[in-house]
């Protein structure tokens, strides 16, 4: 068998010069993209904003809210719990929802913003 030349194989063509190409277009579309949407909003409060959400015992006989269950663990309060309040008034365990607005801005019953933390005034 005889070697074959590089003529008979077919034209050379550089992949490389068009990759490069391919890459930088792609570089510069995301850029863009970036610069057009703006920076990305964090999906969770921050820890400080968290604490400044009002918090109470929870009291079975002075309890006022129809609301006697926290809906992130499906547990009912029970006395001395740690509860704590959203803007939206709905009321949770204070380990629970902290946990869930580590994550998420939002009520997990509503999905009102819980990031509009009340503060108190100077």
């Amino acid at each position: 068998m005889l070697p074959m030349s590089p003529t008979a194989m077919g034209p050379s063509i550089s992949l490389d010069l068009d990759v490069d190409d391919v890459e930088m277009e792609n570089y510069e579309a995301l850029l863009n993209l970036a610069e057009r949407l703006g920076d990305a909003k964090p999906r969770g409060l921050t820890k400080g904003d968290i604490e400044q959400l009002p918090s109470y015992r929870f009291n079975p006989d002075s309890h006022q809210s129809e609301q006697t269950l926290c809906v992130v663990c499906f547990s009912d309060f029970e006395a001395r719990q740690l509860l704590r309040v959203l803007p939206c008034n709905h009321e949770f365990h204070t380990k629970c929802v902290d946990k869930w607005l580590k994550a998420n801005r939002t009520c997990p019953i509503c999905r009102a913003d819980a990031s509009e933390v009340p503060r108190e005034s100077e």
